[in-house]
């Protein structure tokens, strides 16, 4: 008898132990609510109204979600755990004192019952604890260990969760983009976006790419029912004054463009979205070098020239050129008179060569190329070849 009292104890317990992380998982999601609720509103009001970038908006979503992570997890996620008992649950000792804090007929009885249960396996007086278990036990059957819980008392935990979310519900019915616009930034963190402005910014430019070191107008119209006076384009953190061209047209000149330029348009406090004004990569020779091999009747020696194009040589001289070329993919030279245009073959990324024995007079065009560019650049020079002539003999009479 005693056995089966002690057992149904111990069901008892389970069962208060139960109910007191379904307790905890209650309490537990009106904390995370209201956290979670108030964080969201915080965020996103303070989003619709700064139009943060993308770098701030990754830094809050991301701390959003962390922190509503970590309170699921410790206030929902691990009681709910221990309610199924994985890992570590509260002992009966535990639950026995709890129990009896709550019960004043109870007190220590139940913590006493589960220390003698304890001692009668290894004690001489076995048969007399187990009796005496076996009392105490009886005396408790009446008590409900499982309203030493109130769920109920949980209610005055909605102070956390409801004040958020009537607000929301407030903000949802007056303005629902408040919620909406600022949640769709938030999530798409990684994409700049252009405040609402009383105009809007349009570059009428069809293409935004200039070829390297050319100059290029940006054309800017600006539309809506105020239009401002002035407007400005701001590039790497400084401002340049758009000239105004008519009421809501502009324009700016960047000149001599070296390299890819990010910049945004900006009138009144208003901002236009991320442009980017991107280069062609322009094929450039550095100079380059003319070898002359002259032919060995002139009695000459070979000579080197520097960046000269125009040439003027005996008849048969070999002629090598060597290019230094920056961003280019091909050079090519044509000969006048000549159906076939040669091709300097490229010996290492910025060099190109060409050979040729020079017979005759001719003009020579040297075309430059690359992918992006495919007839870049052209230059003309002059060949002037000086015949090799007969020995002549002229004879005098006297």
């Amino acid at each position: 008898m005693g056995k089966d009292n002690y057992q149904l104890l111990i069901e008892k317990l389970d069962s208060f132990i139960r109910k007191y992380y379904v307790n905890q998982v209650i309490r537990g999601l009106l904390y995370s609510l209201g956290l979670i609720l108030a964080m969201f509103l915080i965020i996103s009001v303070l989003e619709y109204y700064m139009y943060y970038p993308t770098s701030t908006r990754k830094v809050l979503f991301f701390s959003f979600v962390g922190i509503s992570g970590i309170a699921l997890v410790s206030w929902v996620l691990v009681p709910l755990m221990h309610y199924f008992r994985l890992g570590k649950v509260i002992s009966h000792e535990n639950a026995a004192t709890i129990v009896g804090q709550h019960f004043t007929d109870v007190k220590d009885k139940l913590l006493n019952i589960l220390q003698l249960k304890k001692q009668s396996s290894s004690s001489e007086n076995r048969e007399l604890i187990l009796a005496s278990i076996n009392q105490k036990t009886e005396s408790l059957t009446p008590v409900p260990f499982k309203k030493a819980i109130d769920l109920s008392q949980n209610k005055k935990y909605l102070r956390y969760a409801l004040p958020p979310l009537l607000v929301l519900l407030a903000l949802l019915l007056i303005d629902a983009r408040i919620i909406k616009d600022s949640s769709a930034r938030l999530l798409n963190n990684g994409i700049e976006f252009e405040r609402p402005a009383p105009f809007q910014f349009t570059v009428k430019n069809q293409d935004l790419t200039v070829v390297q070191f050319d100059d290029y107008e940006l054309e800017v119209e600006v539309d809506g029912e105020i239009l401002p006076n002035e407007a400005y384009i701001d590039i790497d953190g400084y401002e340049y004054k758009l000239t105004k061209v008519e009421n809501n047209k502009f324009t700016y000149k960047f000149s001599n463009v070296a390299k890819p330029i990010a910049f945004n348009l900006t009138a009144s406090g208003f901002d236009s979205k991320k442009y980017e004004l991107d280069i062609l990569r322009k094929p450039n020779i550095l100079g380059f070098d003319v070898k002359l091999n002259y032919p060995a009747y002139t009695g000459r020696k070979g000579e080197m020239m520097n960046n000269i194009g125009d040439l003027v040589v005996p008849e048969g001289t070999d002629i090598s050129w060597y290019f230094s070329a920056q961003n280019t993919d091909n050079v090519l030279v044509r000969f006048s008179g000549e159906k076939n245009i040669a091709e300097a073959k490229q010996t290492n990324k910025e060099s190109f060569s060409l050979k040729k024995k020079q017979r005759k007079d001719q003009t020579y065009t040297v075309y430059i190329s690359n992918s992006e560019l495919p007839n870049a650049d052209s230059v003309a020079y002059s060949i002037s070849v000086i015949p090799d002539l007969h020995p002549t003999i002229t004879v005098k009479t006297v």
